[in-house]
């Protein structure tokens, strides 16, 4: 009975929508139902309400990666994820995941024709097992690859939840280790702390409504219980008609990837395209601008004396001018704003410590700006540290900061009064 449960559980898509011949409401479950089973039975319930869904879709305003790994990614507060799933009238199911920022989008389709992904204009068909379809072929290898748990009652917006963990046992956890990082030398788990567990997600937490058992998301966690993913939506919709349309992939040639390097070196491929598009780009022209008109600085010793001498502050950017999104972002919509180019020449002495993939750069400059990363400890980029003339940190802002050029300024007078 326990492994029916378990190949069933598996085969039932993480996120929670559901499988249905008709339509109708999710019904109401008895007051305080999943107090009186196991957790591993409560799920059981939740996995036979669900299955009662015709459609479901479910949205998320905001970031679902936290920083560990992703450094900025609570600074993308324009991010959303939108996911669709219906049952067709053969039984077959059919999902769609649309993640979508500012300046890129991606789209995840599993139909039955196979799994595609759409991004920089291109589709994939990725004919490889992967993620989740990959964890549930090995762990239908084992007889107990997972624990069950109930955590706590909590409130998602006005839905009242409840919150059951599955989670990886500790041989299964190695197993996925062992394959999924099979390739790496010591030197590679070396920069993942010399432990690429943290970078596996052991612990689900799913969240269900208490009222009806529906599925209202799913946090990721590792085996240290730090947030990998985060697909806890913000609204939920179930046995709505969805069109035919959000199931249609869209025109074009499609590209074979038969396993995750071929996939990752199509990616490689088109995000290098449009890189290369986006130094055309007008924010790459801006960032052409910024240099010419205001006296950026790459010896910070020269900029200290500078500032000393003019009674101003030093502003170091630590940036990758021809690939970071973010820097590019705040490039354009603050750098090079004739605001704070008003500022700039007046309050501050300004050094750039610029880390690009395809720009040119001497193995001076690179070897200074190495230096400075050390010295300044800068994890990520953008990042922004403020100096006094003397050389003392005052203040740092990490990532994209909101609100245009007024906000930046309005920062760098706070930090200037220290």
């Amino acid at each position: 009975m326990h492994n029916l449960f378990r190949r069933a559980f598996l085969l039932w898509p993480l996120v929670g929508a559901a499988f249905a011949i008709t339509w109708f409401d999710a019904p109401s479950l008895p007051d305080g139902w999943w107090r009186h089973d196991s957790p591993e039975k409560v799920l059981a319930k939740v996995l036979a309400t669900n299955q009662n869904l015709t459609f479901y879709y479910a949205k998320k305003i905001g970031p679902r990666l936290p920083q560990i790994n992703h450094l900025f990614a609570k600074t993308n507060d324009n991010e959303r994820t939108d996911f669709f799933q219906r049952r067709n009238s053969d039984g077959s199911v059919e999902t769609k995941k649309v993640l979508a920022s500012k300046n890129f989008q991606l789209t995840d389709y599993k139909l039955k024709s196979g799994h595609y992904v759409f991004t920089y204009g291109q589709i994939v068909k990725r004919e490889f097992a992967d993620g989740d379809d990959l964890e549930k072929t090995i762990a239908d290898k084992f007889d107990h690859p997972y624990d069950f748990k109930i955590l706590k009652s909590e409130m998602v917006g006005t839905n009242d939840c409840i919150v059951v963990a599955r989670c990886m046992t500790p041989k299964f956890l190695d197993a996925i280790k062992a394959i999924y990082y099979k390739d790496y030398t010591k030197e590679q788990e070396a920069q993942f702390g010399g432990d690429p567990r943290k970078f596996i997600g052991s612990e689900t937490d799913y969240y269900f409504k208490k009222s009806d058992g529906v599925t209202f998301g799913q946090i990721s966690r590792n085996h240290l219980g730090q947030v990998l993913q985060n697909y806890l939506y913000d609204k939920v919709e179930i046995n709505q008609p969805i069109p035919d349309q959000e199931f249609i992939l869209p025109q074009g040639d499609t590209k074979i990837a038969k396993s995750i390097e071929e996939d990752r070196q199509i990616f490689h491929q088109l995000r290098a395209a449009k890189r290369a598009k986006d130094r055309e780009s007008p924010a790459a022209i801006l960032s052409a601008k910024r240099l010419a008109e205001l006296p950026w600085a790459t010896d910070l010793p020269k900029a200290l004396a500078q500032a000393k001498a003019e009674h101003k502050i030093v502003l170091l950017d630590f940036t990758g001018s021809d690939w970071c999104m973010w820097c590019r972002r705040f490039e354009e919509d603050v750098l090079s704003q004739p605001e704070f180019a008003s500022y700039a020449k007046t309050n501050l002495v300004m050094v750039m410590a610029d880390f690009p993939h395809e720009k040119p750069q001497s193995d001076f400059v690179k070897k200074a700006n190495e230096g400075l990363q050390s010295q300044f400890k800068i994890d990520g980029f953008p990042t922004y540290v403020v100096l006094t003339p003397a050389g003392t940190e005052i203040g740092r802002q990490v990532g994209y900061l909101s609100g245009g050029p007024m906000a930046f300024i309005a920062m760098l007078r706070e930090l200037s009064r220290k």
